[in-house]
């Protein structure tokens, strides 16, 4: 088959700059970085040396770096699951969803067992407004779950998804499994979120007590959809906004501001 470039172009020609990333950071990458890269290069077909060097540029939020880091590990060690997981994980803090889909998927046919890449691909979904595959995908992580950390943060996605398919009984039955006592380690918003959707915990009172940023995206983005939910839009749509602006400098990465970005769009805001 010819090379496509060996064709005529056709008319309205991207430009490079829409289509080559000409640009990168100008930070200067951690010590702890360089050290991971260099003991990775030096035994390159070890797949966990290269998941260190990545974690150590995501630190910095160096996250299309990290993919760079993933991808050459890939190339000595093409069949090892997790550093398909990883460099998902950074398609999606840098807004390429349907690049990370497809490697939690590859990742997947790996392993099958692996309840946070079924989490991820999930997640990659409902950013692309695939809720019927992210239901779907969900709703297989959620069967998988048993740590309170896991089943909190599957079901506020799923809650989220149910309802945006108009599944409003279904997602409510998911409560039951919330309580008060439950154990969320690092997803403490997520337990919050699903605390208010239970009725526990009143919309005004969720962020009271968010210490950073981060908190602000994370729960932000979960009363913004709730305030949906109950045909508030006006306080839907300022809550968007208040997350957009939050998560800009150090949090445009996570989760809530991603969505938050897919959400403005959608709402044409």
């Amino acid at each position: 088959m010819a090379n496509v470039l060996s064709e005529p172009f056709l008319e309205n020609v991207a430009s490079m700059s829409s289509q080559v990333h000409v640009e990168r950071t100008g930070q200067p990458v951690s010590q702890l970085a360089l050290d991971a890269k260099a003991a990775a290069e030096a035994n390159p077909y070890d797949p966990e040396l290269w998941i260190k060097y990545g974690r150590a540029l995501r630190r910095q939020s160096m996250h299309r770096e990290a993919i760079d880091a993933y991808a050459m590990g890939i190339s000595y060690t093409p069949f090892y699951p997790l550093l398909y997981r990883h460099k998902a994980h950074a398609y999606i803090n840098t807004g390429r969803y349907a690049e990370a889909a497809a490697d939690f998927e590859f990742a997947l046919r790996l392993d099958p067992t692996n309840v946070d890449c079924w989490y991820h691909l999930a997640l990659s979904y409902f950013l692309l407004e695939d809720y019927q595959r992210a239901e779907a995908t969900y709703k297989k992580c959620y069967t998988m779950s048993d740590e309170d950390l896991d089943v909190i943060s599957c079901t506020d996605w799923l809650w989220m998804t149910l309802r945006r398919l108009g599944k409003k009984e279904e997602a409510e039955k998911l409560l039951e499994r919330i309580t008060l006592n439950m154990e969320p380690g690092m997803v403490v918003s997520y337990h919050r979120r699903l605390l208010m959707y239970k009725g526990l915990i009143k919309p005004e009172e969720l962020m009271t007590d968010a210490p950073n940023d981060l908190e602000v995206v994370t729960m932000g983005f979960g009363l913004a959809n709730y305030y949906y939910e109950l045909g508030q839009e006006e306080k839907g749509n300022a809550m968007i906004l208040r997350v957009l602006e939050a998560g800009k400098e150090d949090a445009w990465s996570a989760f809530g501001y991603q969505a938050a970005l897919v959400e403005k769009k959608r709402r044409n805001l």
